[in-house]
């Protein structure tokens, strides 16, 4: 299949001749690249193993692109529900494409943003006689026969339903329709890389790209969960979306046009045909205003993305100077033993500052609501204001409270893994006797950083939704998430700050994991069966702080010992 899209692609090359791109060498490339991807794993379907000491046994690449084809046609045929979910067919194709470009979308963030910005063309394609058109196009087409292969196998399922709600005529012009929207798909997004590239600093650009990888997992996610909980399907059914001008800039709804035109000309009105043609001509504009506009100077960019992690500017440096004076101040504070407090500022400052770290811990803080919301608002034939009513006479703010912990144990899971774990030497160079320090000054930031700013916000909310008296309720769940909080780092994290490489916890781990969480879940019912006793409350919120301190105390004197002896483990 790639051969024949690397044919189809060179129907365009004429054109790209125009914009000065040399189509001999695009080609060529084309070809190295796409022999490459065969034996790169994807991120979508890999099969991720702990890493173990014995010599790993060669991957089956035709087994493992089987089950990847397989898992796609199964999405397909998912989404090919929606055309036959809405009254009207062309709301039905609105739909289906918006999630078939949203799959899409999620597929090149996941799988082909390194690729877009990877620098080792740099040092293997830019000595030779490559100009910056040929490369940058290069990679926007290499990314474009491997989504267009992924888009058919995609939208296999949905070519066959439609010829059940549109005749067999439909097929044919559906399969164009899924072309078209593979390259608005791709086009969009390599147009916003692009501009991004362009009128951004290269750190900024990281921190972007690194924001929004977040945000689609978030979204994605979050629809997953919430639309069958919050959006009654028998109303969705008559919903006439085309009666709002407004969805007529949105690209599924270019591509559906064309179904309307060719296939119903009586039901297309003007507006439909304009948004018909603008989807057939915009991908070819697109790529003329990539390979003329935008690719000049892409790879003088690309490299100052590469060397982004320099010096900044003047100005930077001062607002840096500004928080880290905060930083030191509250660090001197929290932590006055100088390795406790060697510990704090570190965690702190390599959490804010290392990408991997954020994109693993930041989703948890969305994670908490939508599974509150999923829960709570689980009741079936109300409306969604008797629903928030029934919610708010109920206990479910401790559910929400001890929620909280998937935040503590996300961060607490991820705080010790670093892609650069091999720079923590300097752990071992220093003349430290007791490491535990460190670690309690690395739980302490965790807790000050992410845990505690993120409780009070949740605080406000519930004291808003239930009232003041569930203040008590609030202290006595912070204070048992915390001891979670201490139980997971004495028996699960005993690694030094950002020191040990990413991979897959050890089993032994995992069923520890679980008693502690059976534990906690044991004592949040206790919670909610004597929360009306609230002097009874008040009082155990004692006995847990406590707790707490005892715990914290024993965890500060770690040794050099049991933090080897962790590390063996994994």
């Amino acid at each position: 299949m790639d051969k024949m899209l690397l044919k189809f692609i060179s129907f365009f090359y004429p054109v790209l001749e125009k914009a000065g791109v040399n189509t001999a060498q695009l080609n060529e490339i084309l070809r190295v690249k796409l022999l490459m991807d065969i034996r790169r794993p994807k991120s979508a379907f890999a099969n991720r193993r702990a890493k173990t000491t014995k010599k790993p046994k060669a991957a089956n690449t035709s087994t493992s692109s089987i089950r990847g084809d397989i898992g796609l046609v199964i999405i397909g045929c998912l989404a090919s529900v929606l055309l036959f979910l809405f009254k009207m067919p062309m709301v039905g194709q609105i739909a289906y494409f918006s999630m078939f470009m949203i799959l899409l979308a999620l597929t090149l963030v996941s799988d082909f943003t390194t690729v877009l910005i990877d620098t080792r063309d740099q040092f293997i394609i830019i000595p030779r006689p490559v100009d910056d058109r040929t490369l940058a196009l290069s990679r926007f087409m290499h990314i474009t026969i491997y989504i267009t292969r992924v888009a058919l196998l995609q939208g296999l399922p949905g070519m066959i339903m439609i010829g059940f709600v549109d005749g067999i005529l439909a097929v044919p012009l559906f399969f164009i329709q899924i072309i078209e929207a593979t390259l608005l798909c791709v086009l969009l997004i390599n147009v916003l890389y692009f501009i991004l590239m362009r009128s951004t600093s290269a750190q900024r650009f990281k921190d972007v790209i690194s924001y929004f990888q977040i945000a689609i997992s978030i979204i994605i996610f979050a629809v997953y969960y919430l639309v069958p909980r919050l959006i009654n399907i028998s109303v969705l059914r008559h919903t006439n979306i085309l009666a709002y001008k407004w969805v007529y800039v949105l690209p599924p709804v270019w591509i559906a046009s064309v179904n309307e035109v060719l296939l119903h000309a009586s039901r297309a009105n003007m507006l439909i045909v304009f948004s018909a043609a603008l989807g057939l001509i915009l991908p070819i504009i697109g790529v003329w205003f990539v390979a003329k506009v935008l690719a000049p100077g892409f790879n003088r960019k690309l490299a100052m993305v590469a060397t982004s992690d320099g010096s900044s500017n003047s100005i930077a440096n001062t607002k840096k100077q500004y928080k880290t004076d905060f930083r030191d101040k509250l660090a001197n504070l929290l932590a006055p033993d100088p390795i406790e407090n060697a510990g704090f500022k570190i965690t702190w400052k390599l959490a804010a500052r290392t990408r991997e770290f954020k994109m693993k811990t930041f989703p948890a803080f969305a994670y908490v609501p939508i599974y509150f919301i999923y829960f709570a608002f689980n009741n079936a034939g109300q409306t969604l204001s008797e629903k928030y009513e029934q919610v708010q006479k109920g206990a479910g703010y401790i559910f929400l409270i001890y929620l909280t912990t998937i935040v503590l144990s996300s961060v607490l899971q991820n705080v010790s893994n670093s892609g650069k774990y091999k720079s923590a030497w300097v752990y071992y160079a220093l003349p430290i006797d007791t490491p535990g320090k460190i670690l309690a000054g690395m739980y302490k930031a965790i807790i000050v950083l992410y845990f505690l700013p993120y409780c009070l916000v949740v605080s406000i909310v519930t004291v808003c939704i239930w009232g003041p008296l569930t203040i008590n309720d609030l202290i006595l769940a912070f204070s048992v998430c915390t001891m979670y909080g201490m139980f997971m780092a004495l028996f699960m994290v005993k690694g030094l700050p950002f020191s040990q490489p990413v991979i897959v916890k050890a089993r032994g781990r995992m069923v520890i994991s679980l008693l502690i969480l059976g534990l906690m879940v044991g004592v949040g019912f206790g919670h909610s069966f004597l929360r009306n006793w609230e002097t009874l409350i008040w009082l155990l919120i004692i006995p847990f702080l406590l707790g707490n301190w005892l715990m914290f105390h024993h965890y500060k004197k770690q040794s050099w010992d049991d933090v080897e002896a962790a590390a063996a483990d994994i």
